[in-house]
Formats: structure tokens, C-alpha cells, sequence
């Protein structure tokens, strides 16, 4: 079977990501998500406000879950504004996730923190806040592994 999520689609998504952290001049962790949601670059969405969110959203088990539930947020809404992938890919919810991950955890700054060689997944999970699963996930998918990845 083949995944939900094309390598073009991948791409795209990565690359919308690097055009948002630019547009920001954000260099390192964390990823402002929140102010992202509320001015958003121009053209692409309008700001959501976020007070009341935290109420019932993102509420989870896992730390720093509310962030990428926001990361989640602004994919939705950017894809009420614009066709972003071109094609919609099969599963709309591995694409939200997929845009979260890219987007919190940026590939030139996870590529350069794991070089350090007693860095850990604890730790990786707190510079960038997200929780432990997602990092894993993305060290995984980009061939990397640090202490505390099973």
C-alpha cells in the first residue's frame, strides 16, 4: 500500500514550512506557533485568535501536545485559504501531523542538534518543545538517532 503522503507532498509541505519560518527570521527553537496563528504572513490566512483555545484544545497526554495541536491548527487553516498541495493527499490528518512536525522541528536545526554526540531525546524534545513521540518520529525519518530513542 502506498503511503498517503507523496515525497513531492512531503516536499511541498516542508518547503511551505521554510518559506513560514523565514518569513519570521526565526533561527533556532522554539518555533513561535502561536504567534504565527495570530500574524500570519500576508496573503496566506487570516490571524486566528488562540485566547480560549487552551480551554479544550490540544489538551493531551503528552508535553507540549497543545503546540502541535497549534501547528496542526495553522495547516487547516491555511488549506481553507489556499490549495497548498496541489493534490489532496489520501489522508488529511497524516499531512496535518506531517506539516507540525516539519514546521516545529525545522530539518537544518534537528540535523545540526543531533551532531552533538551526548545529546538525547529528552532533551531535543525540550530546546524545541514537542513531545518525546514526535521527536522520535522525525529523527527517525531523517536517518538519525540519539540516546533515549529506543
Amino acid at each position: 500500500m502506498q503511503p498517503a503522503l507523496t515525497t513531492t507532498n512531503q516536499q511541498r509541505l516542508e518547503a511551505l514550512a521554510e518559506r513560514i519560518l523565514a518569513h519570521y527570521d526565526t533561527k533556532r527553537p522554539p518555533v513561535p506557533v502561536e504567534t504565527i496563528l495570530q500574524h500570519p504572513p500576508e496573503g496566506m490566512l487570516e490571524a486566528v485568535d488562540i485566547t480560549d483555545l487552551s480551554l479544550v484544545f490540544g489538551m493531551g497526554e503528552h508535553r507540549y501536545e497543545y503546540r502541535m495541536a497549534l501547528a496542526r491548527l495553522l495547516y487547516r487553516e491555511l488549506c481553507r485559504n489556499q490549495n497548498l498541495l496541489g493534490e489532496n493527499p489520501r489522508s488529511y490528518n497524516e499531512a496535518s501531523r506531517y506539516f507540525a512536525a516539519v514546521l516545529l522541528i525545522p530539518r537544518k536545526w534537528i540535523l545540526r542538534a543531533a551532531r552533538w554526540p551526548l545529546v538525547t531525546l529528552q532533551q531535543l524534545s525540550e530546546d524545541f518543545r514537542v513531545p518525546e513521540y514526535v521527536m522520535s518520529t522525525r529523527l527517525s525519518n531523517l536517518g538519525k538517532h540519539v540516546r533515549g530513542m529506543d
